[in-house]
C-alpha cells in the first residue's frame, strides 16, 4: 500500500485529492490546524498530524519515515497586500521548510502544486516553456507561488526527486471559496458586474487525478500546466445560471473601470484600515485573460479535459447540497 504525506488536504482541491488518494488504496496522513474541522470532513479515512506549514519542527516527529509521497498543495492564498508577509512565510518558507523534511524523512518523491499564475500574463498560448513573469509581479501571491515553485526547482538540482503540476482556473464539486464566490454572489443578486477577464477553467476532480499520476508518472524537475477549455467570465457564469434557472449575468465591466474602482477602495482602506470589498489584487485576477495548454500533461499523465459545462454543473449541484444557492 503507497502512503502519502498531504498538504491542505482540508481545501477544495485537497478534499478531491483525498479522494482519489482513498479510492487508490493509498495510506494518507494529512497536516491540518484545527483536528476537529478535519475530522468532520474525514473522519477515520486518514491520519491526522496537527502543525502548521511553517512550523515543521512541531510536527516533525510525527511525520512517518520513507513515505512515498508528499504532495504539497497548501497555499496561503490570500488577495490583499497586508497579509503578503504571512503569505511569504507560508508559500515561501512554508515550502521550503517542508522541502527539507522531505529530504530528512526520505520520501520518494515530492510532487508540488503550483498555478499558472506564475507566468503572468502573455499575449500567445502558454506553455510550460514559457517565460514566467511572476518574480517581479506586484501580486504577493503570484511573487510568492514563484518563489515556491523555485524552492522545489532548487531542489531538484540537489538531487530530490519533484514534481510540479500549475493548474489553472479550478472549478467542481467542493467549492465555497473560489470561483464558486462568483455564481454564489451572481445568485444573491449582489454582483456588480461581470469580471472582464477569461481563462481555461479545469475540473477539480481531473486536476486531482491529475496530481497522483504525476507521481506515477511526471518526470523530475518538469512541470505540467493542468487546465481545461477557455472560456470568459460571463460565459462561465452564463452557464451556471442556466444550470441555477436564473437570467443571463450581466455584461462585463470594463477592466479600466474595474481597476478604477479597486484603486478608489485601495485609499479609502489606507484611512479605515479595513479590508476593500474589492482589492487591487483582486481587480488584476478579475482582469486577466491567459489561454494556457494542457498538452503535455494529456499526453504525459493522461490529465482529462472535461467540458466547462461539466464541471459547472458538479459545483451548482454541490453549492444546492450545502445550501450555498
Amino acid at each position: 500500500m503507497p502512503s502519502a504525506f498531504v498538504t491542505g488536504a482540508t481545501g477544495f482541491l485537497g478534499r478531491h485529492l483525498v479522494d482519489v488518494l482513498e479510492e487508490q488504496g493509498w495510506n494518507i496522513h494529512i497536516l491540518v490546524r484545527d483536528r476537529a474541522k478535519a475530522e468532520k470532513l474525514f473522519g477515520n479515512r486518514v491520519a491526522y498530524i496537527e502543525g502548521r506549514l511553517s512550523q515543521p519542527l512541531a510536527y516533525a516527529a510525527h511525520v512517518p519515515e520513507g513515505l512515498d509521497a508528499f504532495f504539497h498543495l497548501a497555499a496561503d492564498t490570500s488577495t490583499w497586500h497586508k497579509e503578503a508577509a504571512r503569505q511569504h512565510l507560508v508559500n515561501v518558507d512554508g515550502t521550503a521548510a517542508l522541502l527539507q523534511l522531505a529530504t530528512d524523512k526520505n520520501v520518494g518523491r515530492f510532487v508540488h502544486v503550483s498555478s499558472t499564475s506564475v507566468f503572468g500574463i502573455h499575449e500567445g498560448l502558454v506553455t510550460e516553456e514559457t517565460e514566467k513573469l511572476g518574480a517581479s509581479s506586484w501580486v504577493s501571491y503570484v511573487h510568492t507561488k514563484t518563489f515556491a515553485e523555485r524552492k522545489v526547482k532548487e531542489a531538484t538540482w540537489r538531487g530530490m526527486d519533484a514534481v510540479i503540476v500549475n493548474p489553472t482556473h479550478i472549478v467542481g464539486r467542493y467549492d465555497r471559496h473560489n470561483w464558486a464566490r462568483l455564481i454564489i454572489r451572481h445568485a444573491q443578486g449582489d454582483l456588480p458586474g461581470t469580471p472582464p477577464g477569461a481563462g481555461n477553467f479545469a475540473n477539480a476532480r481531473a486536476v486531482a487525478e491529475a496530481i497522483v499520476s504525476a507521481f506515477h508518472k511526471g518526470r523530475t524537475g518538469e512541470n505540467y500546466i493542468l487546465g481545461g477549455p477557455f472560456a470568459t467570465m460571463h460565459e462561465f457564469l452564463a452557464l451556471a445560471s442556466e444550470k441555477l434557472g436564473l437570467p443571463e449575468p450581466k455584461k462585463p465591466m470594463p477592466a479600466f473601470l474595474l481597476t478604477l474602482a479597486a484603486d478608489f477602495m485601495a485609499l479609502a482602506a489606507l484611512l479605515t484600515g479595513k479590508r476593500p470589498s474589492v482589492t487591487r489584487e483582486e481587480a488584476y485576477f478579475a482582469c486577466e485573460t491567459v489561454d494556457a495548454s494542457s498538452d503535455r500533461a494529456v499526453k504525459e499523465l493522461d490529465f482529462r479535459m472535461v467540458p466547462l459545462e461539466e464541471s459547472v454543473a458538479e459545483c451548482v449541484d454541490y453549492l444546492k447540497s450545502e445550501n450555498l444557492v
